[in-house]
């Protein structure tokens, strides 16, 4: 091949125009290189950036009886969620509203985390330092008599204070739940303080459950807290989802699953 080096030389020492041959040689070479700059990859162009998914747990306070109906409705839909056990009223009498020892253990079996939420659901920071040992390392001992290794804890009400967490910590819980605070990180900065949205109530619809996940950036953590779910007596129970609303959230929490939007994970397997 000629060298546009020795096509410049040529032109020099005639001191004109190149002769016709000259002029050949010189469109080819300029043919092959710009088609060379056009078949080449751009060096500068970097992969597009990766979206980290939004991580969101499913939490269910109190072991509510009316909680025995997410079961199938989660196990369809391949989601896992944990359960707080008020551990004194559990197969004792004293609440017929709670959960069984063997429908805690059917949940387990499917993948649920069962955890701490003391044994009588005081307002923790109310009471003594012993008291509050009593219910948090009493109701982790409840659990684990029944065959249960809870590893989280969430304080009634959503009261706790440094003394609460200190204990919180000494009984063996690997992390604390609270029941306010918004959106958390992960690992949250203190992990006996996890935040959470809102607590679920009746005035909560559809639209507005999935309006937290909407605007949630890449990588931050949503903790739903239900309590009641299913239609009610009328007793007036604010806290409560009606089954249809809690089975078309579901639904639409499975398809941004499946997209990649998000991640569902127990709070156990989040901070463990």
């Amino acid at each position: 091949m000629v060298s546009l080096t020795a096509i410049g030389r040529t032109r020099a020492r005639g001191g004109g125009a190149a002769p016709a041959s000259g002029r050949r040689v010189a469109a080819a070479v300029a043919v092959l290189s710009l088609a060379t700059v056009l078949a080449a990859p751009a060096a500068s162009a970097s992969p597009a950036p990766t979206r980290s998914p939004v991580l969101v747990s499913l939490s269910f306070d109190d072991a509510r009886v009316s909680q025995a109906m997410v079961e199938p409705l989660l196990a369809a839909r391949h989601l896992r969620a944990t359960f707080f056990v008020i551990t004194r009223s559990v197969d004792t009498g004293n609440d017929p509203e709670s959960l069984t020892w063997a429908q805690l253990h059917r949940l387990a079996r499917d993948g649920h985390e069962i955890a701490g939420h003391t044994r009588t659901h005081p307002s923790l920071p109310t009471l003594s330092p012993d008291r509050q040992r009593d219910e948090i390392c009493g109701s982790r001992s409840d659990l684990v008599a029944h065959g249960f290794h809870p590893t989280s804890f969430a304080y009634p009400y959503g009261d706790f204070d440094a003394t609460t967490e200190r204990i919180t910590r000494q009984c063996g819980f690997a992390n604390g739940r609270a029941a306010r605070g918004g959106t958390e990180a992960v690992p949250p900065a203190d992990r006996y303080a996890v935040k959470t949205l809102p607590n679920v109530t009746t005035a909560d619809t559809v639209a507005h459950l999935e309006s937290y996940l909407s605007g949630a950036r890449p990588g931050e953590w949503l903790n739903y807290v239900f309590h009641d779910v299913g239609d009610g007596p009328g007793d007036g129970d604010a806290y409560r989802i009606s089954a249809r609303n809690f089975t078309a959230f579901v639904d639409w929490l499975a398809r941004q699953r499946r997209t990649g939007r998000v991640v569902v994970r127990t709070i156990g397997d989040v901070v463990r």
